[in-house]
């Protein structure tokens, strides 16, 4: 009889320290799990930082005439896919001209205007002075996503 309470005994402290060795898991890992959604969480927003971090150097600042054709050739691609409209206001076109793409309300949709000739035609209205100097403003729709960025130059008054 007594071989069956040892036996008996042996079992029971087994299954009790099974059963603290999964709470001890559980306290553990529960923490971890929480760690690893916060984690997860901040690289998704540093994920999205980092990509509209292009356009983020644009909002704000002062940038010449020539940084505004580069900037126009550099986002050609994300203008004629959609994600992204360009407007330029110029002193001889105060209305502006959008490129590739143009937005208004929260869409952006195809321009007419995907040429670049005219940019450096110095009789065209739409002729961009690469010496000139523009102010900056990336615009968000209602969601927050970047979608458009003017650049409208600065005028001397006399």
């Amino acid at each position: 009889m007594s071989e069956t309470t040892a036996t008996a005994l042996k079992f029971a402290a087994g299954i009790i320290l099974a059963i603290v060795l999964v709470a001890i898991a559980i306290n553990v890992f529960t923490p971890a799990s929480d760690s690893a959604k916060a984690v997860t969480t901040d690289f998704a927003a540093n994920t999205t930082e980092l990509k509209d971090q292009k356009y983020l150097i644009y909002d704000g600042t002062v940038v010449s005439g020539s940084q505004v054709i580069s900037a126009l050739r550099k986002f050609e691609n994300e203008a004629t896919e959609g994600s992204i409209a360009l407007k330029v206001e110029t002193g001889k076109n105060n209305v502006g001209t959008w490129y590739y793409s143009q937005f208004a309300g929260d869409s952006v949709t195809p321009s007419s205007t995907v040429n670049l000739a005219n940019t450096t035609n110095v009789s065209s209205v739409d002729y961009i002075n690469s010496s000139g100097m523009f102010n900056t403003k990336v615009t968000r729709d209602s969601n927050g996503v970047i979608r458009a960025i003017t650049f409208t130059q600065q005028v001397k008054k006399q």
